[in-house]
């Protein structure tokens, strides 16, 4: 008895924390959202734009665009086209630029779908549209649809990670494995640099003028990358604190999302790696436990001085990891 209640009595308490948080959070000017500027917005030149071709260059993939819904979705694709479809979806307030360096890596074996998730990078933002994960997941759903992918290997970063979890769960049929990479949609053990600055009312993801945006890579980063980071955020400044009222916008949506996104774990059927760096500042380690937890078949792997986007700072290493994890997944089928 005692055995079944224990499991019961964590998950509420668990849901009970993300109800604190997402209260936390709506009760801090963060959650003050204004609709009129927000539907005034719109995208400018910047010096990241300038950067981005060149990142598409080191992809080695194709710039394309589709309308899914209302969106139209900016995504590169190519690679292998006898290889299997791996699909690489994006965290808050990054785009598809996020993956050129493992795309790079992984582009000889397999073929690559690698979207701007709806309201970021080159896809449309519209003022009212639903950026919740669950909305989210239906549109990559669409995506996929749209372009007759049947089944595809599935990585997600951070946000794009929750994403991943709710197509799994929500499209099962689309998804022959999983990939969490410091995903958003279960709580920590202990907090992050990043909890802590929202606990206060301060969004570090969500930079408002360009000087703050090298504290986004500083958190994001472990600190053996802090002169990428400094690189990164000297392109990038002018175009982050330029989307802030689209980023706080979407932001509130993926708190929302939390605890929807945490529910639909135990739904998840695909084979699961959760992939972490054990320096994150954004999503603290620990989050890895709750997934391994709550998703049946997930297994951990922990990744050595990296922080919360292995991706970029350790390409070769990630792309070793998930290449085995989907090659094991091969000869079992």
């Amino acid at each position: 008895m005692n055995a079944t209640v224990e499991p019961i009595a964590q998950k509420a308490a668990v849901l009970g924390q993300l109800d604190e948080m997402r209260e936390q959070y709506l009760n801090t000017p963060l959650a003050d959202i204004d609709h009129a500027t927000l539907a005034d917005w719109k995208p400018e030149t910047s010096l990241w734009q300038r950067l981005q071709p060149l990142m598409g260059l080191q992809s080695g993939l194709k710039r394309r665009k589709v309308l899914i819904g209302d969106h139209n979705v900016c995504y590169w694709a190519g690679g292998n086209s006898a290889g299997q479809v791996v699909v690489l979806l994006h965290g808050f307030g990054a785009s598809k630029e996020n993956w050129s360096y493992l795309a790079a890596k992984l582009r000889r074996d397999y073929y690559l779908l690698v979207p701007d998730l709806a309201g970021f990078g080159d896809s449309d933002f519209k003022p009212t549209a639903d950026y919740r994960m669950a909305a989210q997941a239906d549109r990559i759903a669409a995506f996929l649809q749209a372009l007759g992918v049947e089944k595809s290997h599935v990585a997600g970063s951070s946000m794009g990670g929750a994403i991943a979890a709710q197509l799994a769960s929500r499209h099962p049929k689309l998804v022959d494995t999983l990939c969490l990479m410091n995903a958003a949609g279960a709580p920590a053990k202990y907090l992050s640099q990043l909890e802590s600055g929202l606990a206060a009312g301060v969004n570090y993801l969500s930079p408002s003028v360009p000087r703050d945006t090298f504290k986004v890579f500083e958190i994001a980063f472990h600190r053996r990358h802090r002169l990428l980071g400094l690189v990164l955020s000297l392109f990038m400044a002018g175009a982050m604190s330029h989307r802030k009222r689209v980023n706080d916008f979407i932001f509130s949506h993926l708190v929302d999302s939390l605890k929807d996104t945490y529910l639909s774990l135990p739904e998840i059927t695909a084979p699961t790696l959760v992939l972490w760096g054990d320096s994150d500042q954004v999503l603290n380690v620990s989050c890895a436990d709750q997934f391994c937890e709550q998703i049946p078949s997930a297994k951990a792997m922990i990744l050595p001085e990296v922080g919360h986007l292995p991706m970029i700072e350790e390409p070769d290493l990630t792309a070793r990891v998930v290449t085995d994890f989907w090659r094991a997944r091969t000869k079992v089928d």
